[in-house]
């Protein structure tokens, strides 16, 4: 499938290095259903949920790549999960309290804790045409 992006707007440029506020980008949906930044030489650059929702609102289906406007970076570390507490009874015992780790990471990206990630928020632009086709 190639990707065919038409920017009407002032002929802008897509930024592919380090992203940075007012600057335009592009995302890509991933295999793990969210979308990452293309760029080169930075990674672990994400698109915020309220972006998603704002062009989810503008399209019919979920589209394959979002290119926006950056309106805002947000530096994030991933974490370790806290441990939950959940309450069980046991017929001899009464109730107790069981710690359990829920397994899911506090970060849907699946980056390792410790790892510096961030989450992007871009506007849409003016006169943005977006086409997804295939090579003749």
């Amino acid at each position: 499938m190639m990707l065919v992006i038409y920017l009407q707007a002032n002929k802008e440029k897509i930024c592919f290095g380090c992203l940075e506020v007012h600057e335009i980008a592009a995302f890509v949906l991933t295999s793990g259903g969210y979308y990452e930044a293309i760029t080169r030489n930075c990674s672990n650059y994400y698109l915020s949920d309220e972006s998603v929702a704002l062009f989810a609102e503008h399209v019919p289906s979920r589209p394959n790549y979002i290119v926006g406007q950056i309106v805002h970076i947000e530096r994030q570390i991933v974490k370790a999960a806290p441990p939950r507490a959940e309450k069980f009874s046991t017929p001899d015992k009464g109730t107790d309290w069981l710690t359990l780790n829920s397994g899911s990471t506090p970060n849907p990206y699946g980056l390792p804790v410790g790892c510096e990630y961030f989450l992007v928020t871009v506007a849409m632009l003016p006169d943005t045409t977006i086409h997804s086709s295939s090579p003749s």
